[in-house]
């Protein structure tokens, strides 16, 4: 449908609807079935389950985004049995003070390939444990490769003081229901909204139908 000024309106981003709300977030972090081993760990699982609600898919985690280039994966027989996916969140928290997560839009995720449509977009989200604050950046991709963005806002960051978004509870606890180490989970999801996932959401190319390609 043409728009008042005559021009087609440009389709709609895979990831423009925001969709995270505080109880979202929490059903998705226990729908989730991750071992949380510290209030860090539940505080940046959190800010990953501001992503999945906002529709985005995990495609991998921890130090699986950033395979080195000699490690190799070995080949499953061909049995001819159906594979099930493995979960992409394993290794999440395995590495020393950082985390690494990897999405897909969820409208460019193939499920019955389980595996992202050939073109896509996507995120990638960062972060590291630095004096009792997690510093959070991230970034949008397209084809699985960092997305042009305005120079203006490169990176989308974000910091996270653990002062403010956690609360002492013992690893019994938090490996149980890492919810229970959030402080303020209306907060914090807000500010991983704002400063971190809708800055990478936005259209990073103009569409010619938008007026891109008038003479």
């Amino acid at each position: 449908v043409a728009s008042a000024t005559g021009k087609a309106p440009a389709p709609e981003d895979p990831v423009s609807r925001t969709m995270a709300t505080p109880p979202a977030v929490l059903a998705v972090m226990r729908a989730a079935r991750v071992v949380c081993r510290t209030p860090r760990d539940a505080v940046m699982f959190a800010v990953h389950c501001t992503f999945l609600a906002e529709g985005y898919v995990l495609l991998a985690a921890g130090d699986n985004v950033d395979p080195m280039m000699f490690q190799e994966k070995e080949e499953e027989p061909d049995d001819r049995l159906p594979k099930r996916k493995p979960d992409p969140h394993v290794g999440w928290n395995d590495m020393d003070d950082e985390y690494a997560f990897k999405y897909c839009a969820l409208a460019d995720y193939d499920n019955t390939a389980q595996a992202p449509a050939p073109a896509h977009v996507g995120a990638i989200l960062k972060a590291i444990f630095i004096g009792n604050t997690l510093m959070c950046h991230s970034v949008r991709t397209e084809d699985g490769a960092r997305a042009h963005h305005d120079p203006a806002a490169p990176l989308a960051s974000s910091e996270l003081p653990l002062g403010t978004h956690a609360k002492v509870v013992d690893e019994v606890a938090i490996a149980a229901d890492p919810t229970l180490a959030l402080a303020d989970v209306a907060a914090l999801v807000d500010i991983v909204r704002t400063t971190l996932v809708d800055p990478v959401r936005r259209r990073s190319i103009p569409d010619e139908r938008e007026g891109g390609g008038d003479a």
